[in-house]
């Protein structure tokens, strides 16, 4: 049974007792137990809270965060491609003021054919500038290492670095790693950022 199942049984056995009180009430109002009453009052409102508190929880639950784009190398505006229609590499940043209104971020990074997605939550003010670094493979043989930084003011996203590492050679026990910084939107690049409030 799910918790949206138990709220609706838990109302129904509310009405229930609801319904017995009233009735028992109406029926015997002379010779009702008092503190009886009371205490049957206040286990209704002590579940009545309770209900309420728990439908919030899942209503919350259910709000889809506000997404803002911004960045998106597909877009006409240039305002949200900033200029890098094919894509943001190292040594690029984007400058917002309301970056720090923001309580998450997730990157889009593209590598050859493959796409990898990350979910960066927003710093804390005492661990600012941030630097995070992510690393995801092109194919079997080749990966890319990206490093993202968080301005000490919160309001910059600078992509600083970018390492691309290939596995060369023939078989698994011998093989050669190369390895280069390289700002080459077709090793590596971020498609889009998007931030959520």
């Amino acid at each position: 049974m799910n918790e949206i199942d138990r709220l609706k049984e838990e109302t129904e056995k509310i009405k229930r007792d609801l319904w017995a009180l009233s009735n028992k009430t109406s029926g015997e109002s002379s010779a009702l137990d008092l503190t009886q009453l009371q205490n049957k009052i206040s286990t209704i409102e002590n579940a009545m809270t309770d209900f309420s508190s728990r439908i919030t929880t899942l209503e919350n639950k259910t709000i889809e965060p506000t997404k803002t784009v911004i960045f998106d190398m597909n877009s006409d505006d240039e305002t949200i491609n900033n200029g890098y229609t094919n894509g943001m590499v190292p040594e690029q940043s984007i400058t917002r003021s309301d970056l720090s209104t923001f309580k998450y971020f997730k990157f889009y990074f593209v590598s050859g054919e493959t796409e990898s997605m990350l979910k960066v939550e927003l710093p804390s003010q005492d661990s600012l500038p941030f630097s995070l670094n992510h690393t995801f493979a092109q194919n079997s043989r080749s990966f890319l290492t990206v490093f993202i930084e968080f301005s000490q003011d919160l309001t910059t996203i600078s992509f600083t670095d970018m390492v691309y590492i290939l596995y060369a050679g023939n078989s698994g026990t011998v093989s050669t790693i190369v390895w280069y910084d390289t700002n080459l939107s077709a090793q590596g690049h971020i498609r889009k950022i998007e931030a959520f409030k």
